[in-house]
């Protein structure tokens, strides 16, 4: 259900620009996520965080940059990425010791908003490189644009993150599911 709730445009459903058939018959992949540089709707992260009510509760903003990142936003993908790979015997994670990386580098995250049936979901651009561990040097790229997840409705601005983030994972899961 969760799958068949995800929008992709055009432009999410661009394929892999590169070869990554050298993942074929990897067990494991290391994934990494970048937020260097990374806008919210087109603002700083200090100028979003102004704007947002949450933000004014020390706890919930320390939350925004660390456990909202790794136990929803980066798990999520995570999670929905290796439903896809483990048809071909594949897992990410933090695999420090395996041959190839993912890098998921964020460019823009819009969180959505919170107006009842006017609710607006998240929509996510990143550039997700694969690379040999060790290298920054990548062998193939994705872009993906204004991913967002259907269901927008939730007050939360994390978790909204979060489903555009199950869908980002679900679509390099897709594309990595086709290597033959």
């Amino acid at each position: 259900m969760v799958l068949a709730m995800c929008v992709m445009t055009a432009l999410q459903a661009q394929k892999i620009k590169g070869d990554v058939s050298c993942l074929k018959g990897q067990d494991e992949i290391n994934i990494q996520f970048n937020y260097k540089g990374v806008t919210y709707d087109g603002d700083s992260e200090a100028k979003y965080l102004k704007g947002e009510d949450k933000a004014k509760d020390p706890e919930w903003k320390a939350a925004w940059t660390s456990s909202f990142r790794t136990e929803i936003w980066e798990a999520r993908l995570i999670e929905d990425l290796n439903k896809e790979i483990s048809k071909k015997g594949m897992e990410c994670g933090d695999f420090k010791d395996a041959s190839y990386t993912i890098i998921v580098k964020f460019e823009d995250i819009d969180p959505g908003t919170f107006a009842g049936p006017m609710s607006v979901s998240a929509r996510i651009n990143c550039t997700v490189s694969f690379v040999k561990s060790g290298s920054t040097s990548p062998f193939a790229t994705m872009e993906l644009k204004k991913v967002s997840y259907k269901y927008y409705m939730n007050p939360m601005p994390e978790q909204r993150v979060g489903e555009a983030m199950s869908c980002v994972g679900e679509i390099i899961g897709k594309q990595l599911s086709k290597i033959k």
